[in-house]
């Protein structure tokens, strides 16, 4: 799953909604890949439930799946996860229902190709491992981790950090009017992969603004920031492959609230790089 190429960022709004093939859930549901690795199918997606879906054979993923509820709500083996909680679901862990009644989007990640397969192989204590946290009624951790992103004013709710691997899933806020001091700073690059999808607000960085929608699949290694926001920003990332790190380089680079769109896409995204998506007015 560390394959994908580096997506930095790409607004989830300009790409096109897909139909998940017929099987065993009806009526069908429809889907967004924002990345994907070629080798092992691993990807990460946005998944659109229709009012009435449902999915009742006792089947399991050879796949562990993540996810966090953008609208609506879904039912997993009577769990039900409304908007703004957060799941994971072990892989091979058996499922006897999922469903929803009123229709979900759903932030999905997929650590290996999400294919379903009759009971037989799935493990009874996976089955019971399902993760479910109410993210709404968390606390921020409001605690500052790193000085030099002090001027952010980032606050965070861990949803999952795996204790062997380091891996972590967590939800990270920034402040309105936060700069970098003197509008210029130095960039940071992690170990790990980094894996971000922005749920409100926007965020300035050197590749552009990142508004509600937007996507990163960032590979270890790559030097990046600062970062600024004018009116805030909640985002989901994720630290993947590994412990998260901050390596921060000696030079600084520039900060502009107008940084144009200037991305770094994959073949199949690359004519958006043309095409910036212009949020609606709100006024």
């Amino acid at each position: 799953m560390l394959k994908r190429p580096h997506t930095e960022f790409v607004q989830s709004q300009m790409l096109p909604w897909r139909r998940i093939p017929p099987g065993a859930a009806r009526p069908d549901a429809e889907y967004k890949f924002l990345s994907r690795d070629p080798d092992d199918g691993a990807c990460t997606c946005l998944i659109r439930y229709a009012p009435g879906w449902a999915r009742l054979a006792d089947e399991y993923l050879d796949a562990t799946e993540e996810f966090y509820v953008l609208e609506g709500e879904i039912e997993v083996n009577g769990l039900v996860y409304k908007a703004d909680h957060y799941g994971h679901i072990p892989k091979q862990a058996l499922r006897h229902s999922m469903s929803t009644r009123s229709g979900a989007v759903v932030l999905t990640f997929f650590d290996a190709q999400p294919e379903f397969h009759a009971e037989g192989s799935a493990t009874s204590a996976a089955s019971e491992a399902l993760l479910h946290r109410d993210v709404l009624h968390m606390p921020w951790d409001m605690k500052v981790n790193d000085a030099k992103l002090a001027h952010l004013g980032i606050s965070r709710k861990d949803l999952r950090a795996d204790p062997v691997s380091g891996e972590r899933t967590f939800l990270s806020m920034m402040l309105p009017h936060s700069e970098p001091p003197g509008s210029h700073g130095p960039r940071e690059s992690h170990p790990v992969v980094e894996e971000c999808f922005v749920i409100a607000g926007s965020l300035v960085g050197p590749y552009g603004e990142m508004h509600a929608g937007a996507y990163f699949w960032r590979p270890p290694g790559i030097p990046h920031g600062p970062f600024g926001t004018r009116w805030g920003c909640v985002a989901l990332i994720r630290f993947v492959g590994g412990r998260h790190v901050n390596i921060w380089t000696v030079d600084e680079a520039p900060f502009d609230f107008h940084q144009p769109y200037q991305p770094v896409l994959p073949p199949e995204y690359a004519h958006l790089s043309a095409l910036p998506w212009v949020p609606p007015q709100a006024y």
